[in-house]
């Protein structure tokens, strides 16, 4: 089947170029082309129903959306503070006995 294509740049530093051919590597048999199809699917196209979502709800489309990324270290960070042993209940009973 005859496809069109369109070709589009990216402008990336070196740790990303460096991540974008791990991940193209383990996740699309090394293709960039197959690896933007992936990502697309399963993040940019529930990204853009969700959008749609908004804007029918009232949202201007032209206001400027706000992505949250949390960084990798304040997650680890957060992550240990919650398993940490000091922020699990102390052992036994907690109240007084049932009689």
């Amino acid at each position: 089947m005859a496809r069109t294509a369109t070709v589009r740049s990216a402008s990336l530093a070196p740790e990303e170029i460096a991540l974008v051919d791990r991940l193209a590597e383990q996740l699309a048999g090394g293709s960039f082309t197959e690896l933007t199809r992936r990502l697309l699917r399963i993040f940019g196209e529930p990204l853009s129903h969700r959008l749609d979502d908004l804007v029918e709800a009232g949202m201007d489309p032209h206001e400027q959306l706000v992505l949250l990324n949390p960084t990798l270290a304040a997650t680890d960070v957060e992550l240990q503070a919650f398993y940490a042993p000091s922020t699990w209940p102390e052992p036994g009973p907690k109240g007084p006995p049932i009689s």
